[in-house]
């Protein structure tokens, strides 16, 4: 008999049934709010970073995180000339203005801060995969011992590279602080500490991953009452604390992240900011005509259709 790594939380027993009502009741006190966000078109981006929230582990919140960082560092590089190209400016209402004219631009900050977010970004999902295949089969671990070793050094790379992009954030939430002051308190704020949950719960997972069990019926060092405990305390709490932090706030308006976040993966070229200048003149000059045109007026070609409406009858 093989001895594998013994399952996060131990096995289900009766004890769990306390816990887990408590947690039950507090996730469900979030659906009214969830409900809320789904239905409010200015706030639906939120719903972006839970497309990959199909599995209870960092992964779940990783990749939504760098999104809402990503916006958060690129918005401040833009200058006032260039501030058009950012999601910030197509954030209505949102909590950004528009640099002081003659801002200068930054965009060789913002090109390594963009490739910066995308390696993490690859970086998170990469970590998916040792993860997935570590739970996956688990039950024909116990078979072979060759299979349960790979298993366990599949779910300690993941929990690993999960750990070190977190502290990677949070580190560069705390760089932020620096060098964009104009940004606010709260969003930074808010990806610290989401950032922080979820280096938590790594570590939790790295914590407990040398422990070893020979079947899922046998005894295991995490049933007992501390390790179960820990377990809610340090797993499943923070989960349940970081989604209640994503929920409150508007998230699309506190990041200035538009509908699809910092899309873009280089700037406009002169020549399409040239074409976008031109497209906004005739928006605005079709504005203005609109505005100067008298209430009662009445375009040639609806006139026409009218009188010859009028010559029918």
């Amino acid at each position: 008999m093989a001895s594998a790594p013994a399952p996060i939380g131990g096995t289900v027993y009766p004890g769990d049934f306390g816990p887990s009502v408590l947690f039950m009741v507090l996730y469900a006190a979030l659906v009214p709010l969830m409900l809320y966000r789904m239905f409010d078109p200015e706030r639906v981006a939120i719903f972006a970073l839970r497309t990959i929230q199909s599995r209870s582990e960092t992964q779940r919140f990783a990749s939504g995180i760098v999104s809402l960082l990503r916006c958060m560092l690129v918005n401040p590089t833009y200058g006032s000339e260039m501030y058009f190209q950012s999601p910030a400016a197509a954030t209505k209402g949102g909590t950004y203005s528009p640099p002081p004219p003659g801002t200068p631009d930054v965009p060789r900050l913002r090109a390594r801060l963009r490739r910066l977010m995308a390696f993490m970004s690859l970086t998170f999902f990469a970590a998916i995969v040792p993860g997935i295949i570590s739970n996956s089969g688990y039950s024909q671990n116990f078979h072979n011992q060759d299979a349960a070793n790979r298993k366990s050094t599949l779910r300690f790379a993941s929990a690993a590279i999960n750990l070190a992009l977190c502290l990677t954030m949070v580190l560069t939430t705390v760089w932020s602080l620096k060098w964009f002051p104009s940004n606010s308190k709260r969003e930074t704020g808010i990806v610290f500490t989401v950032a922080s949950l979820m280096a938590v719960i790594s570590i939790y997972r790295l914590s407990v991953n040398h422990f070893k069990v020979t079947s899922l019926a046998g005894p295991s060092p995490l049933n007992s009452s501390g390790a179960k405990a820990a377990f809610y305390i340090f797993h499943v709490f923070p989960e349940w604390v970081a989604n209640t932090i994503l929920l409150f706030p508007n998230i699309r308006k506190l990041f200035g992240t538009g509908a699809w976040g910092d899309f873009r993966f280089k700037d406009m070229t002169p020549d399409q900011v040239r074409k976008w200048n031109i497209q906004q003149e005739k928006k605005e000059r079709k504005r203005k005509a609109r505005l100067e045109m008298p209430g009662d007026a009445i375009p040639l070609q609806e006139k026409a259709e009218w009188g010859s409406n009028q010559s029918h009858d």
